[in-house]
């Protein structure tokens, strides 16, 4: 019996013709991203093995790879595949200086991107770009082969892999590339799935993105579908046909597979339903006795009991893996030998129960995560733990030929297994891993597990529950989920903990208050913590609060020096104290980003109060503070602003370049908006001449467009000042002043005091110069605004 492509020609034409665009160049932009999504069994897997073959056709070369469970907290996985073929195993680093030279910001890109000293989001931001430039490298080199990429079961996507696909997506326009996906609908429908911002990211983007729900087939199309899986004509009474979709609703999978138990001889009677007469399909049962199953996973099961019990073991073993397993580690769980194992494979490849992958690795995956399912599900819980043992010690046992972390897949196969005092260590370790990577959601699912295995646990060092409790807080914290670490903090900020505990979380406490718009209670929380941390003579924990509390005044500074004057100096004060504290501790500090934090307050401190050469010179302590490669706009912006004051415009639009470029790689839309509004304003303030203010316009509607797609009302706001002084530079005031309206939140103010909150804010934020320039134009000519 042939199984084919029915039913789906018109999607397949579409997507084709998608393939032959990419293929051949023509169009702009030069990818494209085809998402298949619908219920489980409807024909998305078939429809996209047509795709692939269809694309290789055309030259294309094919790479894939699939998520499951069972990957759960190995952060960046389908990302970490995808790479690993493309390159075919050699290192990202090594590759990627092939393609863009050894100088590369690309490879210090992908330095970063393993650089244990480089903060979370650094890092998490580098991988999603090399994996992007691991992808697109080969179209800087000339007429390289265009590539698919299929993504298979993305209902299991996590979200380090879903930010590596919106970059690559952002960047679609370097090289022909196809981002095939397929999903579950039912499974996605949450509206904070992490699929949800791949597909909104590509519908941004003119001519990208095409989508294909592939539901089952009705009635009318019924019979041609039974034709094509049976793989000839059909001369079936209408009541087969009818019961036959009334069962199934028209589900290709279920169909198919009812089609094969009714093709196999039956277990009681021998009987065999269907049965092919020349080259037509006759039924030749007894539909009143006929016994459906009531699910399509009933009949795989039925279809799965005709194996003998060695090759159901097999099949079994290679269930508890995953829906993809290496020959390596199934060999390792068999006691059979390779030849045998091999010839049962091989098996059941010709039955279609699993399909071989074209990896270096030597892997199979099953037919259809369904049989997996099955398989999984009925094992006992008992089996399915002492199978999880057995998996996890053959991992072990191969991981030291691997280069990829493993931590994460034997601690969840410990954890599933239920030895807690086993699974604990690879948890933890794979959770600080995760939040390393800035894979926070993936932290807190694993810092989670590992709590769970504690009990027994005899801890070592610094740590404790309590403790591994905070790096919960702080990994929902950086994953937005405020909710989960406000009840935790809750627990953790009880006066009976020990001090050293309650001081970290009552400020992350004001953290979460803050995130949730609670200014007052953040500070008072933070407060809190400042004292028990002066109290404890805790160096660390006391700056910490203290760069919090002077991050937190200078804001409200800065947000209210135009509007409230009385209450913005007192927060300045505020403000002053806690960063000249802060600073004053900064030697006690280890390198990294604390003290990287401390010495960027205040160099911000002393470029505000007029102290340029001061600031450059803790800008570069700063950085240097940190890994030097990482090209944040957090450290850059601040740094190329004080060589502004200081008078090294070009010095300092170099570093403004340099957060254009990284952003770029990152598609990062906000940092290369922030980068295009910097530029702007650096080109305002650079001269006098009619090409400067028009580069810098151009660079202001850039920003400005970079803001609004991604509704960053801050940005908006700030660029809106920067269109007001460009047009008040080159005389046209009357725009000038409908730009500052715009910052102003749009309040029907008079001119001049619209010019003088917005004086007053750009003065609050060391930017004296733009301000004297609004300023001299409103004592010159206010009639004329």
């Amino acid at each position: 019996m042939s199984v084919s492509l029915h039913g789906r020609e018109a999607e397949l034409s579409k997507i084709t013709q998608t393939l032959e665009r990419v293929a051949s160049r023509s169009g702009d932009p030069a990818g494209a991203v085809v998402m298949l999504h619908g219920a489980s069994g409807a024909g998305k897997s078939a429809l996209a093995e047509a795709v692939i073959a269809a694309a290789k056709g055309m030259g294309f070369q094919a790479f894939r790879t699939a998520c499951e469970p069972f990957h759960e907290g190995m952060s960046y996985f389908p990302v970490r595949e995808l790479v690993r073929q493309i390159t075919q195993g050699r290192p990202a680093g090594e590759f990627v200086a092939a393609q863009f030279g050894a100088a590369s910001s690309e490879v210090e890109m992908a330095a970063v991107s393993e650089s244990i000293s480089a903060d979370p989001s650094s890092r998490r931001e580098a991988i999603v770009a090399t994996f992007t430039n691991v992808i697109m490298g080969a179209y800087r080199q000339g007429d390289a082969q265009p590539k698919i990429l299929f993504v298979d079961d993305m209902e299991h996507l996590d979200a380090g892999s879903a930010d590596a696909i919106i970059c690559l997506v952002s960047r679609l326009a370097e090289g022909p590339v196809v981002v095939l996906g397929a999903y579950r609908s039912d499974l996605v429908a949450d509206a904070t799935h992490p699929v949800r911002p791949v597909i909104a990211s590509a519908r941004r983007m003119e001519g990208v993105y095409q989508s294909h729900e592939i539901r089952g087939f009705d009635r009318s199309g019924f019979r041609a579908l039974l034709e094509a899986l049976l793989g000839g004509r059909t001369d079936l009474p209408d009541a087969v046909t009818r019961k036959l979709f009334e069962e199934t609703e028209g589900n290709p999978l279920f169909t198919r597979e009812l089609i094969r138990m009714l093709c196999s001889p039956d277990p009681r009677s021998g009987r065999v339903s269907l049965r092919q007469d020349g080259d037509v399909w006759l039924f030749d049962g007894d539909i009143g006795s006929w016994d459906i199953p009531d699910s399509v996973e009933e009949v795989i099961a039925s279809r799965l009991n005709l194996l003998d019990v060695e090759e159901r073991r097999e099949l079994e073993l290679a269930a508890v893996v995953g829906r993809r397993f290496a020959f390596a580690v199934l060999h390792g769980l068999m006691e059979a030998g390779e030849d045998e194992l091999l010839q049962d494979l091989e098996k059941f490849l010709d039955i279609d129960l699993i399909r071989e992958l074209q990896t270096s690795d030597e892997s199979f995956e099953f037919s259809h995560g369904k049989i997996r399912d099955v398989l999984y599900a009925q094992l006992s819980g008992l089996r399915k733990r002492r199978l999880h043992a057995q998996v996890a010690e053959v991992i072990s046992n191969l991981r030291a030929s691997s280069n990829e972390d493993w931590d994460a897949l034997i601690g969840e196969h410990l954890y599933l297994a239920a030895k807690p005092v086993e699974a604990f260590p690879y948890l933890l370790r794979a959770a600080r891993n995760a939040q390393a990577t800035g894979a926070a959601s993936e932290a807190a699912a694993l810092f989670t597990k590992a709590l769970d295995s504690s009990e027994a646990v005899v801890f070592e060092g610094d740590d404790s529950r309590a403790s591994i409790q905070l790096e919960l807080v702080s990994a929902h914290i950086s994953a937005s989920e405020v909710e989960d670490a406000g009840r935790l903090l809750a627990q953790l900020t009880d006066v009976s903990h020990v001090p050293s505990i309650r001081v970290t979380a009552l400020n992350l406490l004001g953290d979460v208050l803050l995130f949730e718009g609670e200014t007052a209670q953040a500070l008072d929380t933070y407060e809190q913590s400042r004292l028990l941390a002066e109290s404890m003579g805790d160096a660390v924990a006391l700056c910490e609060v203290l760069c919090d509390l002077a991050e937190l005044h200078g804001r409200q500074y800065e947000q209210q020096a135009g509007v409230l004057p009385q209450e913005a100096e007192a927060h300045r004060r505020q403000y002053v104290a806690h960063v000249d504290a802060a600073y004053e501790m900064h030697h006690e500090l280890p390198m990294g980003p604390l003290r990287a934090r401390t010495l960027r307050n205040k160099a911000k401190l002393s470029r505000v109060s007029g102290d340029f050469a001061t600031a450059e010179s803790l800008y570069k302590q700063a950085i240097d503070a940190v890994d030097r490669r990482v090209a944040s706009h957090r450290f850059l912006v601040p740094y190329a602003k004080a060589l502004r004051r200081a008078g090294k415009p070009v010095e300092a639009l170099q570093y403004i370049e340099r957060v254009i470029a990284w952003s770029a790689q990152v598609g990062s839309a906000r940092s290369q908006a922030i980068g295009w509004q910097y530029k702007a304003t650096f080109l305002m303030t650079s001269g006098t001449e009619d090409k400067y203010f028009a580069e810098a316009n151009a660079a202001a509607e850039h920003a400005l467009h970079g803001h609004q797609s991604i509704g960053y009302v801050q940005g908006i706001r700030e660029t809106h000042i920067v269109l007001g002084e460009i047009a008040l530079r080159t005389g046209e005031r009357e725009r000038a002043l409908e730009w500052f309206r715009a910052a102003a939140s749009g309040e029907a103010r008079e001119a001049n005091e619209v010019l003088e909150v917005i004086s007053a804010e750009l003065d609050a934020n060391g930017e004296e110069d733009r301000a004297a320039a609004i300023r001299k134009a409103l004592e010159e000519n206010v009639p004329a605004l």
